[in-house]
């Protein structure tokens, strides 16, 4: 993966003891995006009802695969009415997830 990993603003000091995650850099990236997309639903005013570990499940294998780009996947709800939820969500490419 080639996203930087996190540190703290201190001489690049790292603290494993105080990530959520543990050392996994993969599972900490996507820890972040999990927050970020869970506070802009909250934001819309949409129903959040994802745990991290089924949004884990989308993204362990397609870190590489998400961005700007139309080809670049992004996660979308298959049914507007229902909460984010594993059941009720894919990925797929960013061209197509815009409705």
């Amino acid at each position: 993966m080639s996203f930087r990993g996190y540190v703290s603003g201190q001489k690049g000091l790292t603290f494993p003891e105080r990530w959520k995650q543990g050392p996994d850099n993969e599972k900490r990236i996507i820890n972040r995006w999990y927050l970020m997309a869970k506070a802009q639903a909250k934001f819309r005013d949409e129903p959040w009802s994802m745990t991290f570990e089924d949004y884990y499940h989308f993204w362990h294998n397609n870190t590489d695969r998400r961005g700007k780009k139309a080809t670049d996947l992004t996660l979308r709800r298959i049914d507007d009415r229902q909460p984010w939820s594993r059941h009720n969500c894919e990925l797929v490419p960013r061209a197509e997830g815009e409705r």
